[in-house]
């Protein structure tokens, strides 16, 4: 069957279109996607943020009633270092 010009500017015209759709479909869906991703990043981050706000403050509690900065690292998790830097913040507001 021999395609005349009609044809040939329909599928065409056709092509396009479909590649059109499909490229709508993908921006569409990647943005789907990204804004979930970034709903899931976004909630894991406040969720390791709290966890380490309620770390500090649990070893400012556990200062002010004079536990070692040995035994504030262990339970809390936090560094010595961090906690000796937080006894030190605690000592010059104390004053």
């Amino acid at each position: 069957m021999a395609w005349g010009l009609a044809e040939f500017d329909a599928e065409r015209r056709g092509y396009k279109e479909g590649v059109a759709v499909g490229i709508s479909q993908g921006i569409s869906q990647g943005i789907a996607q990204g804004l979930q991703q970034g709903i899931s990043q976004g909630i894991q981050q406040g969720i390791s943020q709290g966890a380490q706000q309620k770390a500090i403050e649990t070893a400012k509690n556990l200062l002010s009633m004079s536990l070692s900065i040995e035994n504030i690292a262990k339970a809390t998790g936090i560094s010595l270092d961090a906690i000796q830097k937080l006894a030190e913040e605690q000592k010059s507001t104390d004053i």
